[in-house]
């Protein structure tokens, strides 16, 4: 069986909900951040799954840990900050379409921005087959180190590295201050995903094929874009193709979405050793990652839509 461990922010996704009152305004709160995402995706689908992050010593907080440890994810790595530190909250906006905006709220500094090198343990990676993170903890310090720290030692432990790039160009004062940042991580990847809007940005191409070969070229074994509703790219050194998208009725809340592509394919990876230089499992494993990023899509929050194994797979047979 295998093993994913992530690290980086989980915050409360915070949606405004409809209200006959003008003076009332009811919200409710869903756990989400991208790898506690990927971690509770990769639960669900069967495989073992641990997060390491901080969160405030708050209601959400309390929240979030009972939720990742409900869906199955081993939070012993997560660490608490008392008053004035506080758990982010993301204010999530949803269009018709099911595209979203985010308006975080955080305190200065945040529970997640305090992950410190000295807060990564071995025994957190042990046995694991990925070792997650995106670009977000990269913003400052001491989370950045961390997260360098999680990286190198994943190498060391001969643990496969993902890199979702998961690009929030409002958190960043530049893209020239995102790059400086995100582009000694791109260089102990061993697995990088993208999305298609985030091509031009961090690579400067719009092109899938373009993108892959440069990221191969810094020595990632597998270049993944997401694109939306038209499936995925995935490329390797010896091979390269296309993964359609799974139709579904109505796309009502897309966050989460590439999160649920990231783990469903990590996981079918995670379980076949070797899997570098077999296209057919490479294939099979994007082809579940759009599955379950369409799945994702169906109910509002990140989580909430994440399949089981079985649901997975009962979706992928009816549309096929």
């Amino acid at each position: 069986m295998g093993k994913i461990v992530t690290l980086g922010e989980v915050v409360a996704d915070v949606y405004r909900e409809r209200s006959p009152s003008e003076v009332e305004q009811p919200f409710t709160a869903r756990p989400g951040g991208a790898p506690a995402n990927v971690a509770v995706a990769a639960a669900r689908l069967g495989v073992e799954s641990g997060f390491i992050g901080r969160v405030g010593d708050d209601l959400f907080g309390d929240f979030i840990l009972h939720a990742l440890a409900a869906s199955g994810v081993d939070t012993s790595a997560i660490l608490r900050d008392p008053p004035p530190t506080r758990t982010t909250l993301a204010f999530v906006e949803v269009s018709e379409d099911g595209d979203r905006e985010f308006t975080f709220y955080r305190s200065v500094p945040a529970a997640d921005e305090l992950l410190a090198p000295e807060d990564i343990k071995r025994e957190s990676l042990s046995g694991a087959s990925f070792a997650n993170f995106g670009s977000i903890p990269l913003i400052k310090d001491p989370v950045r180190s961390a997260t360098r720290k999680f990286a190198e030692l994943a190498n060391e432990m001969d643990v496969a590295v993902a890199f979702d790039v998961n690009l929030r160009a409002n958190l960043w004062d530049s893209l020239d201050a995102f790059r400086e940042a995100a582009e000694p991580l791109l260089d102990l990847s061993t697995v990088i995903k993208l999305s298609e809007d985030e091509l031009p940005p961090v690579l400067g191409t719009e092109d899938p094929g373009e993108a892959a070969d440069r990221l191969l070229d810094r020595g990632a074994s597998l270049a993944l874009v997401s694109m939306g509703g038209e499936g995925a790219f995935y490329a390797t050194r010896t091979f390269r193709g296309e993964a359609p998208a799974f139709p579904i009725d109505q796309v009502v809340d897309a966050t989460g979405a590439g999160d649920a592509f990231l783990a469903g394919t990590l996981t079918h990876l995670s379980e076949r050793p070797g899997w570098h230089d077999d296209e057919a499992s490479v294939r099979e494993a994007v082809r579940r990652g759009t599955a379950a990023g369409a799945l994702a899509c169906t109910e509002f929050g990140a989580m909430k839509g994440l399949p089981s194994r079985e649901e997975l797979e009962r979706f992928m047979a009816v549309r096929s």
